[in-house]
């Protein structure tokens, strides 16, 4: 599948809810637990640290009303700072990935992927983390298939509708 990879802008908001809120619904892909509103994907979006990378993946089309070339919105990964500020954890990035739901293993997130690893890289990350629902074994697979290793799991780390739900620490190394 071809994409249109490019850094995620204000304008993109309404679409980022298009793709987030049905993986939200659907449960068992997020932690987030309630849907977002436009004004909170603006104010994120608005608020996103200096560090930070956030990528976009359209369809490649022409003509759309999206803008030449871009077509639907199909996947969306950060990587923000661990903790910003702190030197000794400056080169420490954690990294979402969102891919709608029609998407998913279809390349999407390989792709998206491979132009933030790159962007981070860019901003002075050497390391990777990710923290995936335990309940969600493609998720984990795929983190794995881009080279995370796993390092832990937080057991009990999120409530959601009433149950508990572990989350899979894992880490990969950038280089540099």
């Amino acid at each position: 599948m071809e994409l249109v990879i490019r850094r995620a802008r204000e304008a993109d908001s309404a679409l980022m809810i298009e793709l987030l809120n049905p993986i939200i619904r659907a449960g068992g892909y997020t932690v987030m637990d309630e849907p977002l509103t436009l004004d909170e994907q603006v104010e994120f979006i608005r608020s996103f640290p200096r560090q930070g990378a956030f990528l976009v993946a359209f369809s490649a089309s022409t003509g759309s009303a999206h803008g030449a070339g871009v077509g639907k919105l199909l996947g969306m990964q950060d990587v923000v700072p661990l903790s910003p500020g702190s030197p000794v954890f400056g080169h420490v990035g954690v990294i979402s990935t969102f891919v709608a739901l029609e998407a998913r293993r279809q390349g999407v997130g390989r792709q998206l992927s491979a132009a933030t690893f790159q962007a981070a890289r860019e901003l002075g990350f050497r390391k990777l983390c990710a923290a995936i629902r335990g309940d969600n074994p493609a998720a984990l697979t795929f983190y794995q298939g881009l080279g995370f290793r796993v390092v832990g799991v937080a057991q009990r780390q999120a409530l959601l509708r009433g149950r508990y739900v572990d989350e899979v620490l894992a880490e990969m190394w950038l280089g540099g």
